[in-house]
């Protein structure tokens, strides 16, 4: 059962490599059969857990800890009622099973993580739900180069202008300086 788990996590890490280091924001999401718990660990889990720890948490956290990912459900306190994601059968005991996972620079872009209970799903799991903001960059297509002016073609002349006087104002004598453009741009 164990290698079959690693080479699940290998599969994972192979796509992972595909997509690149860091361009890509991969999200993971699944049900890992497997308890991280309320301890956090490093950066990858946070506090905010349910249970204790198992093996095949430990297992997930190693797996998380190569591939640069972290455990989005741990992250944000909630109820116990909106953290379980599995009801065994009887309705006794409750455990966090399923997991969220994104990559380490992407975290600042899950917003929210939660399950829904009363959701109408045909599942002995709850449905587990993430919100995200996600800001895509403004690509901007090429542009035909704007013509430029060629200053050594610039001159300068001055010019008087008069202001004609209205009643009750003050003549101006204003000297305005021009550019113009001698030859074609």
């Amino acid at each position: 059962m164990r290698d079959e788990v690693e080479r699940f996590y290998n599969k994972i890490e192979e796509i992972l490599e595909e997509d690149g280091k860091g361009d890509t924001n991969s999200i993971i999401l699944g049900e890992w059969n497997s308890v991280v718990g309320e301890e956090s660990y490093k950066n990858i889990v946070g506090s905010h857990g349910l249970g204790r720890r198992n093996h095949r948490g430990q297992m997930l956290i190693d797996f998380c800890e190569r591939s640069g990912l972290i455990v989005t459900n741990t992250w944000f306190k909630k109820p116990n009622r909106r953290l379980y994601t599995w009801k065994a059968p009887g309705d006794w005991s409750r455990h966090q099973l399923d997991y969220i996972l994104v990559k380490h620079r992407f975290r600042n872009s899950v917003k929210d993580v939660q399950t829904l209970p009363g959701a109408d799903i045909d599942s002995d799991h709850t449905l587990l739900v993430a919100k995200f903001r996600i800001r895509l960059k403004k690509i901007i297509k090429f542009q035909k180069s704007k013509p430029r002016w060629d200053l050594e073609k610039l001159t300068l002349k001055d010019k008087e202008c008069r202001i004609p006087q209205k009643k009750n104002s003050v003549q101006l004598n204003v000297k305005v300086r021009m550019l113009k453009c001698s030859g074609t741009i």
